[in-house]
């Protein structure tokens, strides 16, 4: 669309007539105001452009939806990792307690010459380290609330653990890895951000080979006139023309053709990246599914571990009290139920991340999968 506006002037001189000296010398004014409007009727490389801005705003959108699954998923995990670091602290504090009484125990029964001195100092040596394992978990802990802090801008004053008895343990719905593989190819923001890298290339291909194509425009102007000389002085004219102007591109000196090559490069580029996406993706899916199903028999596993243990240590408290027991037995029989709790522990908070990064990696993490993840923790907050 464009809009004229202006205003002319003519300065006219006559000499006189039959060889006189009179001339007239007049100034002659005249106004015109012109409105044209052009609409593209066929434009093949316009049409082509359109579909690669939708492509362009396509992908922008899957990889805003990749930011903000990234997000859930990375305070998810760091929230997860704190949990777990403080399970272990916990977890140290009840061996420190256990391995003090066993020191209390060994330094009593060697006053009264039921022990030696190699069994009091087993069981230092055992509180200390413990005590070592303890201050790693505290760091770790402070680590993970400082990366919550980082990802949410509030430090976590107190942490809500994981009640054990909300805890399900179920396989994923659907249980079959191929749907979740079907519905990550619908949804995951890679793949999505990939085939619209597809699309911006097939319209680049189109916009290029537009060269070869005719364009074909409707114009319509409006003009309107006056003028004011001695023979058309109060004179105005007004004029519309309608009409289709076609335009027919004959050579382009191979510009349009080495055009549509570097294109369809791309285009070849992008259809690899995409395979190499659903190839990446599937084997997450794969992975995480199988961290599940394989997550639900360890702990079962561990739990069963652990009761085993918890007797074992009975038992072999009550067999150094009677004298056909050591006191190092007892140390490795507590160490090693305190490991299978720490481990039990792990392979909870594991399975439940597992579950997150399933969804992650379909595409379909969501706030309302964090809010299930909240009624398995217990009401109460520890520091």
């Amino acid at each position: 669309m464009s809009l004229y506006k202006g205003r002319g002037f003519t300065d006219s001189v006559n000499p006189g007539y039959g060889g006189t000296t009179f001339s007239s010398h007049q100034v002659y004014g005249s106004d015109s105001d012109t409105f044209s409007i052009r609409q593209s009727v066929f434009n093949l490389a316009n049409f082509a452009s359109y579909k690669e801005a939708k492509a362009t705003v396509a992908k922008s959108d899957a990889l805003l939806a990749k930011d903000n699954i990234s997000l859930i998923s990375r305070v998810t995990g760091a929230y997860l990792d704190a949990l777990q670091s403080t399970e272990n602290i916990q977890y140290s504090q009840a061996q420190q307690a256990s391995v003090q009484s066993q020191l209390s125990q060994a330094e009593q029964r060697y006053k009264l010459g039921m022990g030696t001195v190699t069994e009091v100092n087993e069981a230092k040596a055992n509180l200390e380290d413990v005590k070592a394992k303890a201050l790693e978990w505290v760091s770790n802990l402070e680590y993970s609330k400082r990366m919550l802090e980082s990802l949410s801008g509030v430090y976590p004053e107190g942490l809500q653990l994981l009640n054990v008895e909300k805890f399900p343990l179920h396989a994923p719905e659907p249980d079959i890895v191929d749907q979740w593989i079907e519905k990550a190819w619908e949804n995951n923001p890679d793949i999505l951000a990939a085939r619209q890298d597809i699309k911006v290339a097939m319209g680049e291909i189109t916009k290029n080979r537009a060269g070869h194509y005719p364009t074909l425009d409707l114009v319509a102007s409006r003009s309107y006139t006056s003028s004011d000389t001695n023979y058309t002085i109060g004179s105005t004219y007004n004029s519309t023309d309608i009409g289709f102007q076609l335009n027919i591109p004959i050579y382009s000196g191979g510009h349009v053709d080495a055009a549509v090559l570097q294109a369809s490069t791309k285009l070849d580029q992008a259809n690899e990246i995409l395979t190499v996406q659903q190839r990446t993706v599937e084997a997450d899916v794969r992975k995480y599914f199988n961290a599940i199903i394989n997550g639900i028999s360890k702990i079962q596993a561990l739990e069963e571990s652990v009761k085993s243990n918890e007797l074992a240590v009975v038992g072999t408290q009550k067999g150094y009290e009677a004298g056909f027991r050591t006191n190092v037995e007892v140390l490795n029989a507590q160490e090693k139920l305190f490991a299978a709790k720490r481990d039990l522990a792990h392979e909870r908070y594991t399975l439940i991340y597992a579950q997150i990064q399933l969804k992650q990696s379909t595409g379909v993490l969501r706030d309302a999968d964090i809010q299930e993840i909240s009624d398995w923790l217990s009401v109460k907050s520890v520091n």
